[in-house]
């Protein structure tokens, strides 16, 4: 995520303005994540970060004299890990115990303990993009640990992107120009780019959560840094001004009429192109007035400077907070807004800082630091992991029992006043629905345990086999299909098949109340008679 910005041997000197711009990324996600309806699209300063992080992470890459690919490698993997490690691993670890001690055991923090324990390893992104919901879903608004996705996106970036980059850097330390090299970075480009548009609508929690689509968002700052290494001369600072203004107002856009829909694209690519606006007239002139000068003053570039931490802490503040005392009145937003202000700040000098500020040399090599880093993650791991275990011994919570969470920690086979119950064993059942499908899950419980019954449950989130209010989407009519034709395949006489649904109109969720013209929307449409047909033919 965010980190320092510093220019190559053309431009060395740093520009605060990339701070600034920072502020206003991680800002908007805590606006956000504090209150979606302060801010609707603050989302999207997650890929305000992405560009920033692929124009500073280049600078840094074409700033090393090395044309050896092993030394280049790891002085920048050891850079990384001193950069990002420690502030992340003390996050984890204390957010860990919070809720080992605070969160119970429940559906709703099932995917706890395997989130925080990948993200140490820089994969906590795959864990989400694997359940059945995405990143707008329940699933990970009670998570504390499901915004290190985004770390887990910029780390894999990290592993892959300084391989691709360095054939061009060689080639340009020895004074030659190769088509070829320069070539790869917009090539994976395009690929991201046509990756991000098949799976928005497709596969829409593996298009918010992994790499291959969000790929383009990094590599466009990258781009442009290369732009900025052959400007000759200096941007003129009305353009320049012109540049950071235009480009503020479009990220400014983004924050207010983007929405969770087809996202990241095409609706990223707002937010991505003012963020590169931005960087263009920031790193385009030495001094850019008005717009410019804003992003430079001290409260935004010191904003800035903390965003890392700030936005390790204010997500897990804010998720143990709707586990605990709740984050609905003005007095919880703002209490929960300073404990994770006061966090960040003793992370950013006590943990952050620290690290960042220790000297290289011998002691430090780039292969020493790296090292050390395995095992300090592999420490983290196996500490996490024993926190996470003992959960049941230490939870403080007041439904600490599982029973008031999980039915089916209810034994049933234990329970001797039960009629005798018909052998079923042999046959099986097949289960398919959207997440709708859970409900059933301690009654399926029942006939595997009382009956014998071999049950196979599919759940597709977000995709019911009928929605009987309108017809089913068509990204979920192929995913329900492919499933029924798998059932078909295996399927033998004597087996039984549900299609599991639950439907009817919600007065409210677990949001807020759905307002009452809504409600009257929904059941006019269904009443129309086109629509009435198609959803009984479906």
């Amino acid at each position: 995520m965010p980190e320092p910005s510093r220019r190559d041997s053309t431009a060395q000197s740093y520009i605060p303005g990339i701070d600034g711009l920072r502020a206003v990324a991680v800002l908007s996600v805590l606006l956000y994540h504090l209150d979606g309806d302060l801010l609707p699209g603050g989302f999207t300063g997650v890929d305000v970060f992405f560009v920033i992080s692929g124009y500073v992470v280049t600078r840094s890459l074409v700033a090393s004299t090395t044309t050896d690919l092993r030394s280049f490698l790891l002085a920048f993997y050891a850079r990384r890990i001193r950069r990002i490690y420690p502030a992340l691993a003390f996050c984890v670890l204390t957010v860990g115990l919070v809720s080992t001690l605070l969160i119970p055991d429940s559906w709703l923090g099932g995917t706890i303990p395997k989130t925080g324990l990948m993200a140490l390893l820089g994969f906590s992104n795959f864990v989400l993009a694997d359940f059945d919901g995405d990143y707008f879903s329940p699933l990970a608004e009670y998570n504390p640990f499901t915004h290190t996705w985004s770390l887990g996106v910029e780390e894999q970036f990290y592993l892959l992107f300084p391989v691709i980059l360095f054939p061009w850097i060689a080639a340009r330390h020895r004074g030659k120009t190769s088509l070829r090299a320069a070539s790869l970075v917009p090539l994976f480009l395009a690929l991201s780019l046509h990756i991000s548009w098949k799976q928005s609508t497709e596969a829409v929690a593996q298009a918010y959560y992994l790499l291959p689509s969000r790929f383009w968002e990094l590599a466009c700052g990258a781009l442009l840094l290369r732009l900025h290494l052959r400007q000759r001369p200096p941007m003129e600072p009305w353009l320049a001004g012109g540049l950071v203004a235009l480009g503020l107002t479009g990220v400014g856009a983004g924050f207010f009429i983007i929405g969770p829909e087809s996202f990241p694209f095409p609706h990223a690519l707002l937010p991505i192109g003012g963020s590169l606006l931005v960087l263009a007239g920031l790193g385009a002139c030495a001094r850019v007035p008005l717009a410019g000068m804003l992003l430079e003053t001290r409260g935004f570039v010191s904003i800035g400077k903390l965003s890392y931490s700030l936005y390790l802490w204010h997500w897990p503040v804010f998720v143990i907070y709707r586990w605990t005392v709740g984050l609905e009145t003005p007095v919880e937003k703002l209490t929960a807004t300073a404990l994770a202000v006061g966090m960040s700040m003793l992370s950013y000098h006590f943990v952050e800082q620290p690290f960042r500020r220790l000297p290289e040399g011998p002691p430090r090599s780039p292969q020493h630091v790296l090292k050390r880093g395995l095992a300090a993650a592999a420490v983290c791991y196996a500490v996490c992991a024993a926190g996470f275990a003992i959960q049941p011994l230490v939870s403080l919570s007041v439904t600490a029992d599982k029973r008031v969470w999980q039915p089916l920690a209810w034994s049933v086979a234990d329970s001797g006043d039960l009629p005798q119950a018909p052998d079923w064993s042999g046959r099986r059942l097949f289960v398919l629905g959207d997440s709708h499908a859970w409900a059933y899950d301690t009654l399926l419980q029942i006939l595997r345990e009382r009956h014998g019954l071999e049950v196979h449950r599919v759940s597709v989130g977000g995709c019911p086999v009928v929605e009987l209010f309108e017809p089913v989407h068509a990204p979920c009519v192929e995913r329900v299909e492919q499933e029924i034709r798998n059932i078909e395949e295996a399927a033998m006489p004597g087996d039984v098949v549900l299609l599991a649904s639950l439907r009817m109109n919600r007065r409210s969720d677990q949001w807020a109340p759905i307002a009452e013209d809504e409600i009257d929307t929904r059941l006019r449409r269904f009443a129309e008679p086109a629509n009435r047909a198609a959803v009984m033919a479906e």
